[in-house]
């Protein structure tokens, strides 16, 4: 009797690891029959010419040079990224300076619409947006004074400092995660209270109904909000603090090796495009929130080195302690610690992003369509694109992109000005060598009048700044999103490349070929248990549409934010 003749397949990539692709025929052959078969068909193999073939062997494959694109991409994705974060930078700086520039003259116009209406001198009523500029204002004033005597810098940095390292590893960790759970919230909780259905309430001309409460309760949950974001930011940015000024560098060095396990957690999981939108949202505030806690940590240890003295004889304002060319500079001291944080952040990034897209295959031309999205809401947002866009249920349209991005700029503002309330306090206290208050102020002599009354013209000088800044950055931003409005269309179908489902970078048709039958060959449903339909098993998840889920379809871009589901949160 003839034993069967086994089709043996030629290897189908010559560089991979020799084994033939075999297919899976309905009922393998023997393992006798088998092995008589491959030795009657393959010819025999001395070790002579093995030795030959490991020496003298000079054929390479071509697919080799397809890998240079891999190496391209992985080199390109920096420069692409950083274009990207720079602009959602300059996007976080519009939205943060609009709390301190922009907000104060539109809560002093809908003050004076107020009081016109309440002593009935106009007859137009208030609109939902100057409702909500009041609201706002309001909120920071009570967030601030509820804060006041809970944020005693000295005590916590004190409290924080006095920690075992473990502990303040595990102080950072909580502290991240809880500012990314009340970021999430308090987005809902204020566009609760911005709505259109809440502000219309508060009218005199409106009857008293059971929604008449409503607005008083998003106000006192946006209150509890911003009042504990803002105190997990100031817990944040103390432990910080305590990092950059620890004597032995051994926080430090905690502060960034932590930084680099974010590449473990992020670099060795599978991603889509709509994934890696998400983390560079939060990479980008990340990015903003940690420049803007370095300055005022830098600022406070300018002013405990500097001894709170300035200089207003030479025209500008310097302490008389900093020395540029001294061998201990201040300079040097306050930077050093403060660029290695940046530094490491930023190459933490350059490495994730890196490697992220060259393990899934994303092209850098992904960040142009990320620029994009950010761009088309910038100009939607605009009195210039709000005829075209659509109609929003909220009233607050000025942050458009930061609810994109996830950035809540209220908290982080009464961050800032509680720590400047609590600087310039002790700057006022070590000027006037006795407890600063209202009879500090009754004693005054003539020269300290003049002092105080030159840090108010400073104070005005600053804001102007401020405000001319914030009205350039926006003009500019609203241009330029302006001028990309033209090629959208085509970078949207030119991201086509980096849809699901899409080739891998820098592999053959060869190498893909071989890559599919290796899959089919290890894939086989009769390796499998049998499924149990007691445990839930019974059933398979149909379809082939994307991620496994059947007809549900994946979240466009324009309607993806930071604190959207797709498979988790970043």
């Amino acid at each position: 009797m003839l034993e069967p003749e086994l089709e043996v397949h030629p290897l189908t990539y010559a560089s991979l690891p020799p084994t033939p692709i075999l297919p899976s025929p309905p009922a393998s052959p023997p393992p006798i029959a088998r092995s008589q078969a491959l030795q009657q068909d393959q010819p025999l193999f001395s070790l002579w010419d093995y030795l030959w073939e490991e020496l003298l062997a000079t054929d390479f494959d071509s697919h080799q040079e397809l890998k240079w694109e891999r190496v391209s991409n992985f080199l390109s994705i920096p420069l692409a990224m950083e274009k990207i974060i720079g602009f959602g930078f300059i996007l976080c700086l519009d939205s943060f300076l609009y709390t301190f520039t922009i907000l104060p003259i539109r809560f002093a116009l809908a003050t004076i619409r107020f009081f016109l209406n309440f002593f009935k001198v106009s007859k137009l009523p208030l609109p939902p947006s100057q409702k909500a500029d009041i609201l706002r204002m309001m909120l920071l004033v009570v967030s601030i004074m509820v804060l006041i005597p809970l944020t005693d810098a000295s005590k916590i940095y004190h409290s924080i400092r006095g920690q075992d390292t473990i502990k303040l590893y595990v102080i950072f960790n909580a502290l991240e995660i809880a500012d990314r759970l009340c970021a999430s919230i308090g987005q809902d909780i204020l566009d609760c209270l911005f709505s259109r259905s809440t502000l219309e309430v508060l009218s005199r001309r409106v009857p008293v109904t059971s929604n008449t409460l409503r607005p008083f309760v998003f106000f006192g949950l946006a209150t509890l909000y911003i009042a504990c974001h803002a105190l997990v930011m100031i817990y944040q940015l103390l432990s910080l603090n305590v990092a950059v000024n620890s004597y032995d560098h051994a926080l430090l060095t905690l502060l960034v090796s932590n930084q680099f396990v974010e590449i473990k957690g992020s670099v060795f999981k599978k991603f889509e495009k709509d994934n890696l939108f998400q983390i560079t949202c939060a990479d980008i505030v990340e990015r903003f929130t940690l420049s803007l806690m370095l300055l005022i940590v830098a600022f406070r240890n300018l002013i405990e080195l500097s001894g709170s003295e300035f200089d207003f004889t030479g025209g500008y304002v310097l302490p008389m302690s900093f020395g540029w060319f001294m061998g201990n500079n201040v300079l040097w001291t306050i930077s050093y610690p403060v660029v290695t944080v940046m530094a490491s952040e930023i190459l933490v990034d350059w490495l994730k992003h890196a490697f992220i897209s060259k393990f899934n295959h994303i092209r850098p031309s992904v960040y142009e369509r990320y620029t994009d999205v950010l761009c088309r809401d910038l100009a939607s947002g605009s009195a210039i694109g709000r005829l075209g866009a659509r109609k929003h249920s909220y009233v607050d349209q000025s942050p458009l992109v930061a609810r994109r991005l996830g950035f809540a700029s209220l908290p982080l503002a009464v961050v800032v000005i509680l720590v400047g309330l609590q600087s310039l306090n002790l700057v006022f206290t070590l000027r006037f060598e006795d407890e600063w208050g209202w009879d500090a102020l009754m004693d005054m002599s003539n020269a300290e009048v003049v002092h105080l009354l030159k840090w108010a013209v400073m104070g005005v000088a600053f804001w102007l700044c401020f405000l001319a800044v914030k009205v350039l950055l926006g003009v500019n931003l609203i241009s330029y999103a302006t001028r990309r409005r033209a090629g959208m269309e085509a970078r949207a179908a030119a991201d086509t490349i980096n849809d699901f489902g899409r080739d891998p970078i820098g592999e053959g048709k060869e190498e893909r070929e071989y890559n599919k039958q290796l899959k089919k060959m290890v894939d086989d449903w009769r390796d499998d248990a049998m499924r149990v339909g007691e445990m839930g098993e019974g059933r398979m998840r149909g379809g082939s549409g994307q991620g496994g889920g059947g007809d549900k379809k994946r979240v466009p871009l324009e309607e993806l934010t930071r604190f959207t589901m797709v498979k988790r949160i970043w």
